[in-house]
């Protein structure tokens, strides 16, 4: 019968394992944090593909020609019109868009009247690089559009991040891209490790159950996973100054969740390996593509249809945006539940896989 108490016992071997040598102690903690320091300051992004949305009280000449204008840039390939701010804060708050155009309704009327006409541009500071360089194309065509009249008239406003400072957008993704690859490789080196020194027969004629041994390999992950995810939290809030808007029960539930994701995922790679080099190895080749599709680091609207439609089944894809909501908003219920809806589905899927893959290896 399944029996926790031999579970703990094989998940606090592993945990020994793990934090009780002081190599692989060093290994852990050490390099994750310099790499979130150094990426916190290094790191850049290119814009492509946009998508906006505009409010125009005006329905005139000129916010017309600034509209098509902006859309005949190869940049901006998709508008949505909104007829209320409600539904503009809709569209802002799902991220559906990069930037709303919000025409005054005597914008057209000014303008042609020799007076200045008023405009804004918000911005969604939650993609603070693509925010920022989108508001330059943007400027430089309504200025361009405008320039006969001498009154371009643009107010900029930058929602959920007023400064477009990188490291909000930045330093928040990246507590999701380490905890996966840690997760990834941590569980991933536990049976390989295991089968490479000689105690894995050994281990299988212990009393505890395949399914057993396999949910303990799991544990390390997890509870590294919290401990970075911690780590991170208290680097990017009180070192970089990120703004932390959200629930705390809610991101460390998430975390979890997300921790054993990638740790079942870590599991299926170690079944499938009979050393810890082609544990590693395999977890590279997993792990990289699920972070290039996942939008983390480059928007998943710039990727073509077959890519965004894969970053669905990427759980970092939905991570990114649960803790990007927690940081610099206070996330709607709807919106985390959904989010968390799918990591837990991940989760469950790729666990269930594991072990099973885990049972028929032994």
């Amino acid at each position: 019968m399944f029996s926790l108490q031999r579970l703990w016992a094989i998940a606090w071997k592993e945990l020994m394992v793990l934090f009780f040598n002081k190599v692989s102690r060093i290994l852990i903690i050490v390099p994750p944090l310099a790499q979130i320091v150094i990426f916190g300051w290094a790191a850049t992004m290119e814009v492509r593909n946009v998508s906006f949305a505009v409010l125009s009280r005006d329905q005139g000449l000129w916010s017309e020609r600034i509209i098509q204008a902006v859309l005949g840039s190869p940049t901006f390939v998709h508008m949505e019109r909104v007829t209320s701010e409600r539904e503009m804060r809709a569209v802002m708050d799902k991220g559906d868009v990069l930037f709303t155009l919000v025409f005054d309704e005597r914008f057209s009327r000014d303008l042609t009247a020799g007076r200045e006409g008023t405009m804004q541009i918000l911005l969604d500071g939650r993609r603070s690089n693509a925010a920022q360089i989108a508001c330059q194309y943007v400027s430089l065509i309504v200025n361009s559009v405008l320039a006969p009249t001498g009154a371009p008239g643009l107010v900029v406003r930058n929602w959920f991040n007023p400064n477009l400072e990188f490291q909000w957008f930045f330093l928040p993704n990246l507590i999701g891209i380490l905890t996966f690859m840690l997760g990834l490789v941590v569980t991933g080196l536990t049976v390989a490790r295991e089968r490479e020194v000689g105690t894995f027969d050994q281990l299988l004629v212990t009393p505890a159950t395949p399914v057993e041994i396999a949910l303990a390999k799991l544990v390390p992950g997890c509870v590294t996973g919290l401990i970075h995810g911690t780590l991170f939290l208290v680097i990017s809030v009180f070192g970089f100054g990120v703004p932390f808007s959200g629930s705390l029960i809610l991101l460390y539930v998430s975390l979890l969740i997300f921790a054993l994701a990638s740790g079942g995922m870590g599991l299926m790679v170690s079944s499938l390996c009979q050393t810890q080099q082609q544990a590693f190895l395999g977890a590279f080749t997993i792990g990289v593509p699920c972070i290039l599709i996942s939008g983390m680091l480059t928007p998943v609207h710039n990727m073509p249809w077959v890519l965004q439609l894969a970053s669905e089944f990427v759980p970092m894809t939905h991570f990114a945006i649960l803790v990007q909501g927690v940081f610099l908003r206070d996330i709607t219920m709807a919106s985390a539940l959904l989010c968390l809806g799918k990591i837990v589905l991940a989760a469950i899927v790729s666990v269930l896989v594991a072990v099973w893959m885990f049972k028929r290896r032994t």
